[in-house]
């Protein structure tokens, strides 16, 4: 599945998901100088507690929280991959 399709679909059905995973995905790029992939993005999602950048992330969406985006978006680590 596109990267696209699954936001998309995060979109419907948990908005600050969505907000969370588009603002993930872009301090990936950013940071890893690479685009995150669908399968590194629902990894990160779904196994275990989920990544927990990402998961401060959708939070920090959620909450408008744009200072806590920008300190969680330098965490990214890009050895360990999404996990």
């Amino acid at each position: 599945m596109p990267i696209e399709d699954y936001l998309a679909l995060l979109a419907r059905i948990a908005p600050a998901a969505h907000d969370g995973a588009r603002a993930y995905r872009q301090a990936w790029q950013h940071r890893c100088g690479r685009s995150l992939t669908t399968a590194e993005l629902r990894v990160a999602m779904a196994v275990g507690d989920g990544n927990p950048v990402l998961m401060g992330m959708i939070r920090a969406s959620h909450l408008r929280d744009t200072a806590s985006l920008a300190s969680l978006a330098s965490q990214i680590d890009c050895t360990r991959g999404t996990r």
